[in-house]
């Protein structure tokens, strides 16, 4: 309730300095209601609320549509639609939101298994739609898609598949460092600052309460006593174990992850240009795939001295690494096991060799099934937390991005924030429901071990690479089904230049 209180305090003085209240609430706006439990002051506080919110009402035209917002989650996705709010500020005549705040809990942001991810040209498009195009200057661009053999020798088939698509369509496909785009995207936060726009680390969330038209929100800051925030919205952008969506009970979310059967070994090579001198087939500008113990994968990420090379090898296991094992730095456990299915020839013995300790990393692959509920009263869900997918198409960042995009295009055109909810889940939820499909059919066909299985993940490639029905397909799903339309989004930068 204090939280409340003080709110209820700060809401009149607000609007007394906008001259939007007579000067009968200046009194009301002076008292310090935070630590009372005076059951008469706690009445004066919920009328000056109900007083408040009608005064608000009748002066909306002149002022944001919401006076505020919190994000829970600092990741790639809480930061793009924190970022997408305040760039509609900008582009508006009437602001959606006068504060936005971002909430995450680690001390500092710390790139972990996500060290490297292919940025697809949607996810591309939709940063350039909101003004962020600085990510050329630190995207590593791909041309070709290598297959290569089972032994690792022989490349059994490459096109210059993204290199056409970046060439038809201005957006193409790049490996890019997440720290990186994060840092990318907390600086143009900072742009917004002189707002009250933040990001706050530290501050794991502890609790959610509905208060009228607020929702009143409780942390905890590693070891450094509590906060509280009074604010018109929530969005939770906290991951495939969301706590949003715990602490409100969406969608049965006391279920844990669904554990898919298969780990991954994941490791990051720094000064490619020299270590990689006698492997010319992983060049910068290549993608390789190819058969092993489950999905090889081998790409280059960043660019100048902070390019690195990335390696991956997924395998079908019975269980997880233990909780101990599980994203930690240096975690060689397994790995000897994974390596022996590869013959001697391929080049993940190598990759592995110069893999420094701190450069390995060793986890399970989780997901979800779709929830079909992606918000509770005026707290939403993006990303992860409302449709977490295997990384085996490469959409898992770009998809969040996606989901910030349009759902701030919804608050800003709809009146309601439960019509922009709903309209948010309608447009997200079957375009996100085919992305993780199609992820879970890659990893069958890469963990099966039936032969027809594997034949039909080399038709899949050849498709791909033969710019037959499968690549059209996937251009049709990435580029057209993106809520922002490249044509628009080329035609407006052209325009700034």
């Amino acid at each position: 309730m204090k939280a409340l209180f003080i709110y209820a305090r700060e809401e009149t003085r607000n609007i007394i300095k906008s001259k939007a209240v007579c000067s009968k609430y200046q009194d009301s706006a002076t008292r310090d209601y935070s630590q009372t439990s005076n059951p008469r002051q706690i009445q004066d506080t919920i009328d000056i609320i109900n007083n408040n919110m009608k005064i608000k009402e009748a002066a909306r035209h002149a002022t944001a549509k919401y006076s505020s917002v919190a994000v829970i989650g600092g990741g790639i996705g809480g930061l793009s639609v924190a970022n997408a709010l305040l760039y509609k500020n900008n582009n508006k005549h009437r602001n959606i939101v006068d504060r936005v705040t971002v909430y995450e809990q680690a001390d500092k942001f710390i790139p972990t298994a996500g060290a490297g991810f292919g940025f697809s040209p949607n996810g591309q498009m939709c940063l350039s739609s909101i003004g962020i195009h600085d990510y050329h200057n630190f995207c590593q661009p791909f041309d070709t898609m290598k297959r290569i053999t089972a032994d690792g020798t022989t490349v059994q088939q490459q096109a210059s598949v993204f290199e056409t698509i970046r060439n038809k369509y201005g957006f193409g496909f790049s490996g890019c460092l997440r720290a990186d785009l994060v840092n990318l995207l907390v600086e143009n936060l900072h742009q917004h600052e002189q707002g009250g726009n933040e990001l706050v680390y530290s501050s794991r969330l502890t609790g959610i309460t509905p208060h009228l038209d607020k929702v009143e929100l409780q942390f905890h800051n590693n070891g450094r006593g509590t906060t509280e925030d009074v604010v018109d919205l929530v969005i939770g952008a906290d991951g495939i174990n969301s706590t949003v969506a715990k602490l409100l009970n969406i969608d049965d979310a006391h279920q844990p992850p669904i554990y898919s059967g298969a780990n991954i070994f994941y490791g990051k090579i720094p000064n490619p240009d020299i270590d990689l001198s006698n492997h010319p087939v992983f060049d910068k500008s290549s993608v390789v795939n190819g058969p092993g113990s489950g999905e090889f994968i081998a790409f280059h990420a960043g660019r100048g001295n902070k390019r690195i090379f990335i390696w991956a090898s997924t395998y079908a296991a019975s269980h997880p690494p233990s909780d101990e094992e599980e994203w930690r730095q240096g975690n060689r456990n397994d790995l000897s096991s994974v390596l022996s299915k590869y013959p001697p020839s391929h080049p993940i013995h190598e990759f592995a060799s110069l893999t420094g300790k701190d450069d390995l990393l060793h986890f399970g692959l989780y997901y979800r099934h779709h929830r079909k509920e992606w918000s509770r009263g005026r707290v939403v869900l993006l990303g992860d937390s409302c449709h977490a997918t295997l990384p085996y198409v490469g959409q898992g960042a770009n998809q969040a991005i996606e989901d910030s995009i349009y759902l701030a295009d919804c608050l800003d055109k709809h009146d309601s924030y439960e019509d922009a909810y709903q309209d948010y889940y309608e447009r997200r939820f079957p375009r996100t429901k085919r992305v993780v499909q199609l992820a879970g059919v890659m990893h069958k066909l890469y963990h099966s071990e039936s032969w027809l299985m594997h034949k039909a993940l080399d038709l899949f490639f050849d498709s791909v690479m033969r710019g037959g029905v499968v690549l059209k397909q996937l251009e049709r799903e990435i580029i057209n089904e993106c809520p922002v339309s490249y044509e628009q989004v080329l035609s407006e930068m052209a325009e700034r230049k």
